[in-house]
């Protein structure tokens, strides 16, 4: 079954450690903790010391650890003094009260043994997002558009919604381009070259400072930028599942907003950006092959554990049959759309051509107007959760949660996915 989480705030945690699999434990125990995003990093202290300023980024640190050194002890104490709201946790095997002593000198809040119990992680956790919310920060929503089959025009319409909440609503909006095929959405709305791409900094995550980041990204407009996708699929075969993780964790903190183009495609650094969305919007147009599809990436999107209440319907090109189309929606996948986007045609053809958004193209036209109503209600969060399935569900997706289908993860994701090679 799904795990069930509880309502917590919302906190970002960094967790490091030289060893892959209790990392990878950890971050199984954190998510069973509440409604934590979570960021892994293999290595010990003293690889935070060249990405120290980035640690702004998260309200929790969390290093595992058989045993701590001395220089260990001081590189936590230097980055406990430069990140006074940071919240440290030390995981060890060696308890003893000479280590607590040292680890507390250090800065570390809390220290837990190893093996680690859930409800001693639990509470610590607990205690960290009372500290968060005693310092009145307010976690950066994640939203990620999908694609129920290819050419829907999700890169449009991710990439507008995300320059006209820059716009209008006054939100600091980064734009994440993980489709895996071409990723072409900066193109859409701007001529401005790409310094970097994601690909490209994967390969350099050893620079990830402020300042690199910020050299890394498009400004494509005030308050909006774009972290560029890899351009072909090869390349972005290239980009680690790991190094992407913390180009995201350390980069949505320093945003109001942050929307994921993602495509097709479902696999592992896809599944990555899903884990730290907030709600999901699938978009699809109203044609029988991509209702079918449509249909068959929710039951898998629910047979990995992404529940209904994060899930919803972005219906594009809504022309003059919109009644009937809405109507076979229903029928097909037991919900209604989230929003609906009118097909405009002339209008969206200027945008492209001129590489500009919409809004700036074609500001009166019906698809701007409704793309600029999209992002007021996304960035609102108005109505998010309507529109949960009915009885059309599928089994599988109320019943399978990821823990159940990782067992047979290998043969869902042979069976179903489109993944970049």
């Amino acid at each position: 079954m799904q795990r069930q989480v509880a309502h917590t705030i919302m906190i970002d945690i960094l967790s490091i450690s030289n060893d892959q699999h209790r990392l990878d434990h950890l971050a199984r125990l954190i998510a069973a903790c509440g409604n934590y995003r979570t960021t892994r990093a293999a290595g010990g202290p003293a690889l935070l010391l060249d990405r120290a300023d980035m640690l702004g980024a998260f309200d929790v640190l969390i290093v595992d650890a058989p045993s701590i050194s001395e220089g260990e002890l001081a590189t936590m104490a230097e980055l406990c003094r430069r990140h006074k709201r940071l919240t440290c946790i030390l995981i060890t095997a060696d308890t003893s009260s000479a280590t607590l002593i040292a680890a507390m000198r250090a800065g570390f809040r809390d220290v837990l043994n190893w093996p680690l119990d859930p409800a001693s992680l639990s509470d610590a956790l607990t205690r960290a997002a009372g500290q968060r919310a005693a310092d009145a920060v307010r976690a950066t929503p994640v939203a990620t558009f999908m694609a129920s089959r290819g050419g829907v025009g999700t890169s449009f319409i991710a990439a507008n919604v995300a320059y006209a909440m820059a716009k209008f609503e006054k939100k600091r909006v980064l734009l994440v381009d993980l489709n895996q095929q071409f990723a072409d959405a900066a193109f859409l709305i701007t001529s401005a070259a790409a310094p970097s791409t994601l690909q490209q900094m994967s390969t350099q995550i050893d620079r990830m400072d402020a300042a690199f980041f910020e050299a890394s990204v498009i400004h494509a407009a005030e308050n909006f930028d774009i972290l560029a996708g890899a351009g072909d699929p090869i390349k972005a075969a290239d980009i680690r599942a790991d190094r992407l993780e913390w180009i995201l964790g350390a980069a949505t903190p320093r945003y109001d907003y942050v929307i994921v183009e993602l495509g097709q495609t479902i696999n592992q650094l896809s599944m990555l950006a899903l884990d730290r969305s907030d709600h999901i919007y699938v978009v699809l147009q109203a044609t029988m092959p991509q209702l079918q599809a449509c249909r068959r990436l929710f039951d898998i999107l629910g047979s990995l554990g992404y529940s209904n209440e994060r899930l919803s319907l972005v219906l594009n090109r809504y022309g003059r049959d919109g009644a009937r189309a809405r109507d076979a929606i229903a029928r097909t996948l037991g919900r209604e759309p989230y929003h609906v986007i009118p097909d405009d045609p002339r209008a969206v053809l200027a945008a492209i051509n001129q590489g500009l958004p919409v809004e700036e193209a074609a500001r009166k036209s019906a698809v701007a107007r409704s793309l600029r109503a999209l992002a007021g209600k996304l960035a609102s969060g108005v109505g998010e959760g309507a529109g949960k399935a009915t009885s059309h569900e599928s089994l599988l997706g109320r019943l399978v949660g990821r823990r159940a289908a990782a067992s047979n993860g290998n043969e869902l994701r042979q069976e179903h996915c489109h993944v970049a090679t």
